[in-house]
């Protein structure tokens, strides 16, 4: 089960919702979800706490915590995933 209480504002996590990894950021309570996957070459992403970004260590891609490339080779966006809340959980849209 994934709760927006397990990510802190302003941060961004790896979770498991309904069994798909998606790379999620809180922001101020609104929920951002992306594919955990690199639009480069498919590598799985991770949060930056430091530089508040979302990191590819394969090719040193970089995403902006709402997906958009901020630095390549990466040139697509992180793709969105559709969520929905439901008190306090995080589920599939």
């Amino acid at each position: 089960m994934a709760n927006i209480s397990d990510i802190p504002e302003g941060k961004g996590k790896i979770i498991n919702i309904d069994g798909t990894k998606a790379a999620v950021f809180n922001d101020k309570g609104n929920i951002k979800a992306f594919s955990n996957l690199c639009t480069h070459v498919g590598c799985e992403i991770d949060w930056n706490d430091s530089e508040a970004t979302w990191d590819c260590p394969c090719h040193g891609s970089r995403f902006e915590k709402d997906g958009n490339v901020r630095q390549g080779p990466a040139r697509r966006p992180l793709d969105s995933i559709v969520v929905k809340i439901e008190g306090d959980e995080i589920k599939l849209g």
